[in-house]
């Protein structure tokens, strides 16, 4: 069973002040442990790769400055799963404080676990690049879905994976400035 909605938010330093219990269960469900350890801490601690961070800091700015809300479709997949959800972003009146609320639009169990995407797999020295919002890999310049990476690469004949590097493809980056 996956968690439906969770939310969370920050202050005007973009720290996180205060989450729900959907945030904990979700955590819980994807094995982050230190959850619990997050309130307090800057938003941008856990946004991997710094093209994620910086287009996701343009984002909240200009929610916080001139847009107002906004809707985005993003991807939160697992080893075993696939997630397309929902994230909201509001910002209170004089747009210091930020919230987010994201929903579960739909998930599907993988018929085999995709080890690419278990933190805990043993990794080699070649870097591969992932999407930090739709969860697509570069292969020889596209962007395509993890089993069809795992294909492309022969990764299941490899003793080890590669190193994985947080980007953003150039189908998020455009919607994303578009919000």
């Amino acid at each position: 069973m996956t968690t439906e909605a969770l939310s969370y938010a920050i202050d005007e330093h973009d720290h996180l002040v205060k989450v729900d219990r959907g945030y904990y269960r979700f955590a819980e469900e994807n094995g982050w442990a230190e959850a619990t350890t997050s309130l307090g801490r800057s938003l941008w601690d856990y946004v991997a790769g710094e093209e994620m961070r910086k287009l996701q800091r343009m984002l909240v700015r200009r929610v916080r400055d001139e847009v107002g809300d906004v809707e985005l479709p993003f991807r939160c997949d697992g080893p075993e799963v696939r997630r397309r959800m929902d994230i909201r972003i509001v910002a209170r009146p004089g747009g210091r404080a930020v919230l987010f609320s994201a929903r579960l639009r739909a998930e599907e169990e993988r018929e085999e676990p995709q080890p690419l995407l278990d933190p805990e797999a043993p990794r080699g020295e070649e870097i591969l690049t992932m999407c930090g919002w739709c969860d697509r890999f570069e292969v020889g310049g596209e962007w395509v879905e993890v089993e069809e990476a795992a294909r492309r690469l022969e990764l299941f004949d490899r003793p080890e994976l590669p190193a994985l590097s947080h980007g953003i493809c150039p189908d998020c980056t455009e919607m994303l400035l578009a919000a």
